[in-house]
């Protein structure tokens, strides 16, 4: 199985800079990510425009973290529900991760919720 990389529970830049001296952990049953994964990638997706270096290789780890997800997800429906899954497009994966978003903003506890558990709700 190809090994995703799961970032640490990192937080925002705001809340503290030692969360970026916090090593990505590794991951071989992505079935296992939270929505406290899922809100640490997503918070840092946009480094914004004044952004350091370490801020833009963040970006782009959690760029690559949430787009390997979402491949891993459709993966795992398509072998739990078939064809009716549907075909994996920019679509697909667009609403997927505003549909996550809004769900683990809106979790009770984040590092409790598994992102798979969301996935397969109607």
């Amino acid at each position: 199985m190809h090994r995703l990389k799961a970032l640490a529970a990192i937080g925002s830049f705001v809340a503290g800079q030692a969360a970026l001296a916090q090593a990505p952990r590794e991951a071989d049953d992505a079935s296992v990510l939270s929505c406290a994964d899922f809100n640490a990638a997503a918070s840092q997706v946009l480094p914004g425009q004044n952004a350091s270096e370490a801020q833009r290789r963040r970006a782009i780890e959690a760029q690559d973290y949430l787009g390997n997800g979402m491949v891993w997800l459709h993966g795992y429906l398509t072998g739990r529900n078939g064809p009716a899954v549907g075909k994996l497009t920019r679509d697909w994966i667009s609403t997927q991760v505003t549909r996550l978003g809004k769900e683990c903003a809106a979790a009770a506890d984040p590092a409790k919720t598994r992102i798979v558990d969301l996935v397969q709700k109607p």
